[in-house]
């Protein structure tokens, strides 16, 4: 019997011991999908539409996935935690990392839009008569707490913390932007 607490007792210490597997992610060369603003090294994945711009397409290499943050880093700029907070009801970890960083680069789609596209995409900005895709580019993916459905007619962001801005949308077209 003493045997057998002690195993038990081994087991429970060896259990609250933190191990740290490493991700699949970890390592992963990958692009941002999206314009991803930033304020500090730690952002949530609301991305407020403020603070520094890193921009779509940006070559990042995945440095750590562990429970709801993802870090990774590019040249020339600080590395960067995103955390998994608000929408960890309506995605995993993994769709969140996927939707985030993906594996080809979308600056690849600039090149076939109009000029004036291009630019607003560039700016971080929207306007009626773009593609949903295209406000996913130059907005990142709308928060999943607000915007559960990426085919609803309306996707709710964040301008900061406490304003928000909805973007309108008739079919797959920007119908308008209400500020």
């Amino acid at each position: 019997m003493r045997h057998f607490v002690a195993l038990v007792a081994a087991f429970v210490v060896a259990g609250c011991m933190s191990s740290d597997i490493p991700s699949p992610f970890d390592g992963q060369s990958r692009y941002l999908c999206c314009n991803l603003h930033y304020e500090k090294p730690v952002v949530a994945d609301v991305n407020f539409q403020q603070g520094t711009l890193m921009p779509l397409g940006t070559r990042v290499t995945i440095t750590k996935v562990k429970g709801n943050a993802v870090t990774f880093e590019a040249p020339g700029l600080p590395p960067l935690t995103v955390v998994l907070k608000y929408g960890r009801r309506q995605l995993t970890m993994d769709a969140f990392v996927n939707r985030l960083l993906v594996d080809t680069d979308p600056k690849a789609k600039l090149a076939h839009l109009p000029t004036k596209t291009r630019a607003l995409i560039e700016a971080a900005q929207v306007e009626p008569g773009m593609t949903r895709d295209e406000v996913l580019m130059s907005l990142g993916y709308p928060p999943a707490h607000r915007t559960p459905s990426l085919t609803a007619p309306q996707w709710t962001y964040w301008q900061n913390r406490w304003k928000t801005f909805v973007v309108d949308f008739t079919g797959d077209r920007v119908d308008r932007v209400q500020r």
